[in-house]
């Protein structure tokens, strides 16, 4: 049979892609605790490319526990059932909210749905049975369901033995502190154990599939469903809600309805951005905004924040937050970064911990319900004095940074205590070999990572002083004088004399003037690290250098031995060490391309920025609304990464805002600065809906003029390099703009 066309989406919503199965093109349904991950045809399959092979990452998702591997159903008379897959597929939908597939069978249509269950550690399916034409009195369906139990931290290992039971309706897979329940209705007529028929009771051994089969007999017209919900995730979650996932079925009426609307409140809420002399950066922005929310995480009480990415990021990865918590502040959910904050500092080191790779005052750099945690990165916890300052800013709270005073204080000191007495600069590498010395005792342990450095590129050598670090060093102490100030502290001269002084020597030590560029590290002998790496735009960004300078290093930056059409490599291809499939040390990054971006935003080169950006829009758009996590640095394919990276969407976002649109809020004065960086020949631009504070801001740029309205409490300054208006509730106000000089 040949394969029809997609139905038109119902309601007139935007399918986020339609496809007749298309190769590699994932597609995830995602809820706050809990998401599926199917192939392009909506199987319950993914082979991806992980460490170089193609490992199976298909199933269930909930609570840092992948709950099974595929599951499989096929629909026929008894002893003759076909397969639901690609050959009976007619049309695939997807949307941000779960997904849904059809398909034809001789006499039989088929619909498929796997939706997210809303505040509920669980995935329901729904498969909706349609007779076409007479046949066979009794219709059975088979399900196949392949345990996994296997903790995302602890990097493809899995339980081989389980425990299983099954009294009353609801059947349970236990094993080493995670566990998972089906329920189904109807109730299954027959279920197995690895294809051999079980009736029921305690079970416990190797168990590689739990299968069941369902009779069910509709007549030619009428239409018969069947319901599932998968769930679980901690061993405590299925033991103390046994009847939670009844009850779940009992509304499965509206689970798409549900699910539909709480993505559509999250659309609602989200400012929303015209660039009418830019359509691939305006489609980007609704795809990456939709992907930061397909992260959002809830798996447990206390326990909030953003998954790193899918398939094997799926836990809290307080890095990676870091870098997606400011874009969630641009989209305005000011308590999801409260939340977020309140999470990671729960979990700051109150001593130095060997065995979890601690130092105290350190933010984790990982977080999964358990609690399973662990420490042991160089900049992690440098991000998250800025990150509190953001928030003051966009709020104009200084109470929601307060309570982190003594925290902060940690900080400061364990930065101060990671400075080298001889360079004083701060110290990065070591951590993961400290670690594994701590656990040396105790038997063998895999952590998932072979590093001897743990900056944001882990697995290469950037010992002692790398470049970023100092730069996010000096802002976390920029951060803290600021927070300090503020808090009533008294004048921090100290702390703001140390970022001053930190940033001479970057000026002074890490220019590279072969290449134009900075040095990525400095040993601490004093020996420069010469190797040209992305990461030297991280100085340019924060202005630590002149203007001359800066372009000399964006230029440089721009050269094909290291950028690319598909993004910026994270090692010069004219590096010895350069490999194209190295993870750091070839690799083509998109975090990387934003950090060129905001590089060029920053010295004035708003094309360049926006090329930069196009090069990320086309990604997001190419790839069904995700954003890899890498890509070879020798052709434009993703190896070894994550389909979706939370780092990946975030910085575009993030840029937009703040390089594009240059805002800059601080609602402590009732100020916001608004200096656009539209490229010379664009004609109009818009921003409706930026929540900031206790109100929301309207904006309407032309080359002239920017025009602005402020719904709040209180009238807002509305400022430029130039000029400021003050914005009265309810009236526009404008601002005068000088004409953008040509490229």
């Amino acid at each position: 049979m040949t394969p029809s066309g997609p139905d038109p989406a119902p309601e007139g919503e935007p399918l986020l892609s339609t496809s007749m199965p298309l190769p590699n093109r994932p597609a995830l349904v995602a809820g706050p605790a809990s998401a599926a991950i199917l192939g392009s045809d909506g199987s319950f399959s993914l082979h991806w490319d992980t460490r170089g092979a193609p490992l199976e990452w298909g199933g269930v998702y909930a609570q840092g526990v992948r709950l099974t591997g595929p599951w499989e159903l096929s629909i026929g008379p008894e002893g003759s059932p076909t397969d639901l897959g690609p050959a009976t597929l007619r049309s695939f939908r997807r949307w941000r909210w779960g997904v849904e597939s059809r398909h034809e069978l001789p006499g039989l249509e088929v619909t498929d749905e796997v939706l997210p269950l809303e505040g509920f550690p669980g995935i329901g399916r729904r498969l909706t049975l349609r007779r076409t034409a007479p046949g066979p009195e009794l219709l059975q369906v088979h399900s196949k369901v392949r345990p996994s139990l296997g903790h995302v931290l602890i990097e493809g290992v899995q339980p081989f033995e389980y425990e299983v039971s099954h009294h009353g309706p609801t059947l349970r897979l236990r094993a080493y502190g995670a566990g998972l329940a089906i329920d189904s209705d109807p109730v299954p007529n027959a279920t197995f154990i690895d294809g051999r028929a079980w009736t029921g009771g305690d079970s416990a051994g190797p168990i590689r599939s739990i299968g069941a089969t369902y009779n069910l007999a509709p007549e030619p017209g009428d239409v018969a469903t069947l319901a599932w919900v998968l769930w679980g995730g901690r061993l405590s979650t299925i033991v103390a809600g046994p009847d939670v996932g009844r009850a779940a079925l009992a509304y499965r009426d509206q689970w798409r309805s549900r699910a539909r609307e709480s993505r559509a409140e999250w659309d609602r809420s989200i400012p929303r951005m015209l660039l009418p002399d830019a359509p691939k950066l305006e489609e980007g922005y609704g795809l990456a905004a939709g992907a930061l929310r397909d992260l959002y995480s809830s798996p447990e009480p206390g326990m909030t924040g953003l998954l790193a990415g899918y398939p094997w990021y799926a836990a809290l990865w307080f890095r990676d937050l870091a870098w997606m918590l400011p874009a969630v502040l641009w989209m305005g959910d000011v308590e999801r970064v409260a939340a977020s904050l309140e999470t990671a500092f729960h979990y700051q080191a109150p001593a130095d911990l060997a065995m979890l790779g601690a130092v105290q005052g350190e933010l984790p750099m990982q977080l999964s319900p358990g609690p399973i945690f662990l420490f042991g990165t160089s900049d992690t916890t440098l991000y998250y004095p800025g990150i509190l300052r953001r928030l003051v800013h966009h709020t104009g709270e200084l109470d929601r940074a307060l309570r982190y005073r003594t925290a902060l204080g940690h900080i400061l000191d364990w930065g101060v205590r990671k400075t080298h007495p001889r360079t004083d600069l701060i110290t990065n590498g070591g951590e993961v070999e400290a670690l594994e010395g701590a656990s040396h005792e105790v038997g063998r342990v895999q952590f998932g990572i072979d590093a001897n450095d743990t900056t944001i590129w882990d697995s290469t050598d950037r010992r002692d002083h790398a470049i970023d670090v100092q730069v996010l060093w000096g802002e976390a102490l920029d951060a803290l004088a600021e927070l300090g100030e503020a808090f009533g502290d008294g004048p921090s001269s100290a702390l703001r004399e140390k970022a001053a002084t930190l940033r001479a020597t970057i000026v002074a030590r890490y220019r590279w003037p072969a290449e134009e560029y900075l040095y990525d590290s400095l040993r601490h002998d004093g020996t420069p690290v010469a190797k040209v790496r992305p990461n030297a735009l991280r100085a340019v960004e924060a202005g630590v250098f002149d203007r001359a300078t800066s372009l000399e290093i964006l230029d440089r930056a721009g050269r094909d031995d290291l950028s690319t059409p598909w993004g910026l490599r994270t090692l010069s291809n004219r590096d010895p060490g350069y490999d194209p499939q190295a993870y750091h040390d070839g690799q083509v990054w998109s975090i990387a391309t934003a950090w060129a971006a905001a590089a060029a935003f920053a010295v004035g080169r708003p094309e360049t920025a926006v090329g930069y950006l196009r090069t990320i829009a086309d990604r997001l758009c190419a790839e069904g609304g995700y954003a890899n996590e890498c890509y070879r640095g020798d052709a434009p394919t993703a190896f070894d990464s994550c389909f979706l990276l939370g780092f990946s969407v975030a910085p575009y976002l993030t840029t937009l805002f703040e390089g594009l649109w240059g805002l800059q809020p601080r609602l402590v004065d009732r100020t916001v600065r608004c200096q656009p960086n539209f490229p010379a020949g664009w004609t109009s631009a818009s921003l409706t809906g930026l929540r900031l504070g206790p109100g929301r801001l309207d904006l309407a740029w032309t080359p002239s003029a920017l025009t602005a309205t402020w719904q709040g409490p209180w009238p807002l300054q509305l400022a430029n390099d130039r000029t400021s208006v003050l914005l009265r509730p309810g009236t526009p106000g404008t601002l005068p703009l000088r004409e953008p000089s040509s490229p």
